[in-house]
């Protein structure tokens, strides 16, 4: 790569955006505001995108107009850009100069109920979405605790760094909260079952420690399990205070039960944001 090409690189990744879909409530509105956090730590520029619908346009340049404000008091320039269908958003999205969708969904809609976003994510835009889940609106620019749960020590490098920008963005706490299903023989013997895991853990992931040294945040790791308790990962959050969760968009394919995790895709406590990549 020569010293042009170079330079024509870091023009493009200077010019990246950080899109986040709006339709004038207060829901598309807390999630655009952890998209400009996001966009912020990296230099990027966050465009609030409209795809023509049955929603009111009063409304939708009342939020852009809200959502600018914010993006001053952040010291960032906030674009809005309208498209007339969903195959003019995705051809726009699909020029390369899109790093993440941002799309926000209501607290008592699955990923996979029948709704737009479940229409958005069937026609495999190429590029990675952050789904938000909103309990509580007007607290995206409020964050200091972050949970991101995992089963076992599963944790992919994707998601981690969307982990670390949101981390380093508003200088949060942030937990990694292993949680592992075990037989009620494993559990009977729990104390040295979680020692011998959370030593395995910290071995698996221990490469994710140095990304974060070299980031300059630091983050916890907590290792658990439980045998059908569904609200483990519940009870864990409010008993800690955490106000964002961030998961991975897929259920557990387990044949005894549902995993501690998959109730956060049903009846998430505290606003909490699905990562999902594009996999090509």
């Amino acid at each position: 790569m020569n010293a042009d090409n170079i330079c024509k690189f870091k023009k493009k990744v200077e010019k990246m955006r950080v899109v986040s879909l709006i339709n004038g409530s207060l829901i598309s509105e807390t999630s655009s505001i952890y998209s400009f956090y996001y966009a912020k730590e990296l230099g990027y520029t966050p465009l609030l995108v409209y795809i023509k619908g049955k929603d009111s346009l009063n409304a939708i340049q009342k939020s852009v107009t809200e959502l600018q404000k914010v993006g001053n008091k952040l010291g960032i320039e906030v674009e809005f850009q309208l498209f007339e269908n969903l195959n003019e958003f995705k051809k726009f999205v699909e020029k390369g100069d899109v790093d993440i969708v941002f799309a926000s969904t209501r607290h008592n809609h699955t990923i996979l109920d029948k709704s737009f976003i479940k229409t958005i994510l069937n026609r495999k835009i190429e590029v990675d979405f952050a789904v938000v889940k909103v309990i509580k609106s007007g607290i995206a620019d409020a964050v200091d605790k972050i949970i991101l749960p995992i089963r076992d020590s599963k944790l992919s490098i994707r998601k981690f760094i969307f982990f670390s920008v949101l981390n380093l963005a508003y200088k949060s706490e942030g937990e990694v909260y292993s949680i592992n299903k075990v037989s009620p023989f494993e559990f009977k013997n729990s104390i040295k079952y979680i020692q011998k895991r959370t030593k395995e853990i910290f071995f698996n992931l221990r490469h994710y420690f140095r990304f974060a040294k070299i980031a300059g945040f630091n983050f916890s790791i907590k290792a658990d399990i439980a045998i059908a308790e569904e609200g483990k990962v519940e009870t864990h959050i409010a008993k800690h205070n955490f106000n964002l969760a961030i998961v991975g968009a897929h259920h557990s394919k387990i044949f005894f039960g549902k995993h501690p995790i998959d109730v956060l895709f049903e009846k998430p406590i505290i606003n909490t944001i699905y990562f999902i990549p594009y996999k090509g």
